[in-house]
């Protein structure tokens, strides 16, 4: 689809994906596994990226509802502190596009003890935008990449204050379809995998590093290409070839 492929090209020419020339050069991960591929969404701070990253996202969020993936929704929530932006960009080209106006719902890390907030209210507390939610509403979750969806459970646990809601699904900009665990371990499942499985949440994904790989493939060497397909053999949650 279009808006994958001018996703792609964004996240090559500002640098947001990095991809190693060589097996020397992978990256350390959190998890401390050595990736052929670093992601970071941080490297879009311009305003032409922005443009571009809000049409994406919003392109992405139609289509995972048109694909009967993700659920429509009313609200859009962005985990702090990198899905606010993300999710402030998703509304705002939705309108661009549709002329909807899905409002944005963000979470605080520590409760906000002034003004409003002390009506007693715990959601107005502790999430942004508390004051426009309707009960039972849909809410789609927002954010950058999925490696361990730890922010995701943080996330759920406070969305739980608004009372009544349904989950839409999670929109990412990169899912890297890896296994949980780390360097020396892989557990079963990818962090959305198990999000769909212990919670029911479907995610779905501007790009999957599976959809990554094959529109990158031709370009690699034969040895990091080799590389790239050794490694989510061991770590990987789908086979790449």
């Amino acid at each position: 689809m279009d808006y994958k492929r001018t996703f792609l090209d964004l996240l090559l020419r500002r640098g947001a994906l990095k991809i190693a020339d060589r097996p020397a050069a992978f990256f350390r991960l959190k998890s401390g596994r050595h990736s052929p591929s670093f992601v970071s969404l941080g490297a879009l701070t311009d305003g032409d990226s922005l443009a571009a990253l809000k049409d994406c996202y919003a392109a992405a969020a139609l289509d995972g509802v048109r694909s009967s993936v993700l659920r429509d929704f009313g609200y859009v929530f962005g985990p702090a502190y990198k899905g606010i932006p993300l999710a402030a960009l998703t509304c705002e080209g939705l309108y661009a596009r549709t002329g909807k106006t899905p409002r944005l719902l963000y979470d605080r890390k520590e409760e906000k003890a002034h003004g409003e907030a002390t009506s007693g209210d715990a959601a107005g507390r502790l999430i942004v935008g508390a004051e426009h939610f309707t009960a039972g509403g849909a809410i789609l979750l927002i954010d950058d990449v999925v490696t361990t969806g730890q922010a995701k459970y943080d996330a759920l646990a406070k969305i739980k204050l608004l009372g009544e809601h349904v989950i839409a699904g999670l929109l990412v900009a990169v899912d890297r379809q890896e296994r949980l665990g780390d360097a020396d371990r892989g557990e079963p499942r990818s962090a959305t995998q198990a999000l769909e499985h212990d919670l029911g949440i479907p995610t779905f994904a501007i790009l999957t590093m599976q959809e990554i790989f094959d529109l990158v493939k031709e370009t690699l060497s034969a040895e990091v290409r080799r590389a790239w397909v050794e490694y989510y053999k061991r770590y990987g949650a789908v086979r790449l070839d």
